[in-house]
């Protein structure tokens, strides 16, 4: 059998404390992310929106992959009438998760306000097909017809801020 090497050995022992470390490391951050989520949640529910931001963009800072945390700072955004930060959130949430359904609603919400109506119908027309429930359906299929309303002969939409 052969020896190894004392440089072998500390490479070795270096190796695999890196391994538990960065494994170490890794839990921490999602434990720290999850609680800053938390923290954000309880300032939200609280009505602390600088507070509830704050949170939530150190939640983003250490787990930028977390699409209810995008969902969730956004719905601050648009509690306090900060409508762009909303939509840029939403839309990250959308990116990360193409299929939900609330951000897919509340974007096209925004949409509708915005006088973005092409994009808002394409929303709710996406949306569509994530719902069963004919009733709930038949609630989509208004937003559209209502959005199509809304919408100038030519199509276009009226981006208004």
């Amino acid at each position: 059998m052969r020896r190894m090497s004392s440089v072998k050995w500390i490479r070795a022992a270096i190796l695999v404390y890196w391994i538990l470390f960065m494994s170490w490391a890794g839990n921490a951050a999602a434990s720290t992310a999850e609680e800053c989520f938390r923290e954000g949640y309880a300032a939200s529910m609280a009505r602390k929106w600088d507070e509830a931001i704050t949170w939530y963009t150190k939640a983003l800072a250490l787990n930028p992959k977390d699409h209810e945390v995008y969902f969730q700072r956004a719905l601050v955004y648009e509690t306090i009438r900060r409508q762009d930060q909303a939509i840029a959130d939403y839309e990250k949430a959308l990116k990360l998760k193409p299929n939900y359904y609330l951000a897919i609603e509340y974007l096209a919400k925004l949409y509708v306000d915005q006088g973005r109506y092409r994009q808002a119908i394409d929303l709710y027309s996406r949306a569509l097909t994530l719902i069963e429930d004919p009733k709930w359906r038949s609630v989509l299929k208004w937003w559209i017809s209502e959005a199509r309303r809304k919408m100038p002969p030519d199509g276009r939409s009226v981006e208004r801020r």
